[in-house]
């Protein structure tokens, strides 16, 4: 193992400076998911550190969701998660003005082309997924918080049938919020004529994704998420 440079890295504490040179040693090294990084005391001797500095700047590579850690074994590369972006999404809803129509207005790049790639790609398997989460909309759209969970589970059964990782964790990402949103939504509407339109409006993209129908799938997701914008305009205004 090379030795990791920290007069490069100027700003931080000690174990931030660590930590950065870690993931700069895993980027360059294009360590992969499954693969081992060297053991606490051959990195304290490579950074130049303590073997306690090394062990917290693993713990916050840890929580950044990079590296897992087993007692009394080497640190090791994860696999990717939304669960960053999760917390981020959860803290802009918090503490950002408009956090959802700053939310929405992501959804329309992504889930646009989301509902075209689930057309190219869609196995059977995603097609008796949609087909099923459907058949649950259908049945038992009665009440908010029912449907809510169907709404954005649907949404990111097509993000999963996209067959782009990216696109499904940033998807998987913001189910919290968009739970939330679907929720209130359907609370404020109080018309099941209205509810019955949304339910048609979801059919209608499904049918076009197990068809295979790129363009009418995209344009029926531009549609849908125009439309649930326009309707959050207004229980806004």
């Amino acid at each position: 193992m090379t030795n990791l440079d920290l007069k490069r890295l100027e700003h931080g504490s000690l174990s931030q400076r660590a930590a950065e040179a870690l993931l700069n040693y895993i980027l360059t090294n294009d360590l992969r998911p499954g693969a081992s990084l060297p053991a606490v005391a051959t990195l304290a001797e490579s950074l130049g550190v303590s073997r306690p500095v090394v062990r917290e700047s693993l713990n916050a590579l840890r929580a950044l969701g990079i590296i897992e850690i087993a007692n009394g074994k080497k640190a090791t590369i994860r696999d990717l998660d939304s669960g960053v972006l999760r917390v981020y999404f959860s803290r802009a809803m918090q503490i950002v003005d408009d956090s959802m129509r700053d939310v929405m207005d992501v959804r329309v790049g992504i889930e646009i082309r989301s509902a075209a790639l689930a057309a190219r790609h869609r196995s059977d398997e995603d097609i008796a997924r949609l087909g099923d989460i459907m058949a649950q909309m259908r049945e038992g759209h009665g009440g908010a918080a029912e449907f809510s969970l169907h709404d954005t589970a649907l949404h990111l059964a097509i993000s999963e049938a996209s067959g782009n990782r990216l696109i499904f964790h940033i998807v998987e990402s913001l189910q919290s919020a968009l739970r939330n949103a679907s929720y209130h939504g359907v609370l404020a509407l109080g018309d099941r004529e209205t509810l019955d339109g949304i339910v048609a409006e979801h059919a209608r993209l499904v049918a076009a994704i197990v068809r295979g129908d790129e363009e009418e799938a995209a344009a029926l997701m531009r549609d849908h998420l125009a439309a649930a914008m326009k309707r959050m305009a207004e229980r806004m205004a």
